[in-house]
């Protein structure tokens, strides 16, 4: 698979049949599995790394994205830069397959420099209605893609659950919310583990987003769903302190540049999939850190056709 990583001038396969069957897939599997069930809840990363928000299938984005600032390869710049992905790999665009392969295939080849967390949207229940179930089907036939949707679903719950950067920067899906008050929270988190079996802290980790401006405090309803919340400028700085962090930059919520910062800059919102169902018009990003930990934004902005499945989802 990380011999097809073609980045420049790709285009979507014409034929719709995806080129690998059950038994690579359950190989692939079963590989990045065995990595993913020997890593922590909460990665301990090195700088400098380049950090992917939410894909959302759109693989055509995360080839312009290698193909425009460098591909983890060995005739890109893996051997001096690692990549981190906060989790929402399917759903929504049309290249789920190919998006969740490809980083499962480089977590294989390069395990030490290719890292992935879980997001909201890698749980069989979210991803049953949002495109990834019928996109196996649809490409794989009623049988081998449900057996794979199940597979691959299998796997997710074994993904790492947020990232620590030099001790000094957290990367997660979604946020803090009302619960999680100490990264050891995050840390003593089982895997596998599953949304139905899991606490308010993963949640939280996976779900919950700032409010909708620096002026909002406190703790607010989210309008996701019951249960879910915002929280403000001051549980950012709180959770900063206590943790004696710089930063927290988390993923989930499509935001118009790509990225946006709150809290006073002491979180930043990542998004890297473009113009986002087709509706949205917004541009992609990703963060390159450096190892002085300056963080700088690289964007990307949107075609008009060929990530999305042009579908009404809320």
């Amino acid at each position: 698979m990380v011999h097809l990583l073609k980045p420049r001038g790709w285009k979507p396969p014409v034929r719709r049949q995806f080129f690998l069957d059950c038994n690579e897939i359950a190989d692939l599997c079963d590989s990045a599995e065995r990595i993913f069930s020997g890593e922590p809840s909460v990665l301990q990363l090195k700088a400098p790394i380049k950090i992917f928000g939410d894909l959302h299938g759109q693989f055509g984005d995360l080839m312009r994205l290698f193909d425009e600032y460098g591909a983890p390869s060995t005739a890109g710049d893996i051997a001096y830069i690692d990549y981190l992905f906060l989790g929402d790999y399917v759903d929504r665009g049309q290249h789920s397959l190919e998006t969740i392969t490809l980083l499962l295939a480089l977590k294989v080849e390069y395990p030490n420099n290719v890292h992935l967390i879980r997001g909201n949207h890698e749980a069989a229940d979210i991803n049953a209605l949002f495109g990834f179930r019928i996109e196996c089907i649809e490409r794989m036939g009623e049988r081998d893609g449900i057996w794979v949707w199940h597979r691959i679903n299998r796997l997710f719950n074994w993904l790492p659950l947020a990232a620590l950067i030099e001790k000094k920067i957290i990367c997660m899906h979604g946020g803090i919310g009302r619960s999680i008050n100490h990264v050891e929270q995050i840390e003593s988190l089982q895997r596998p583990i599953t949304m139905e079996a899991g606490s308010i802290v993963l949640m939280d980790l996976l779900w919950s987003d700032p409010t909708e401006n620096d002026s909002v405090e406190g703790l607010r309803p989210n309008a996701r769903g019951p249960g879910l919340v915002t929280f403000g400028p001051d549980r950012v700085m709180e959770f900063c302190n206590n943790n004696d962090l710089q930063l927290i930059v988390r993923a989930h919520e499509c935001v118009m540049d790509g990225f946006e910062r709150f809290a006073q800059g002491h979180l930043i919102t990542l998004f890297s999939a473009t113009n986002y169902c087709g509706t949205a018009n917004n541009a992609g990003a990703i963060l390159v850190l450096g190892r002085d930990l300056v963080v700088v934004p690289k964007l990307i902005h949107p075609f008009t056709t060929g990530n999305f499945i042009a579908r009404s989802f809320t």
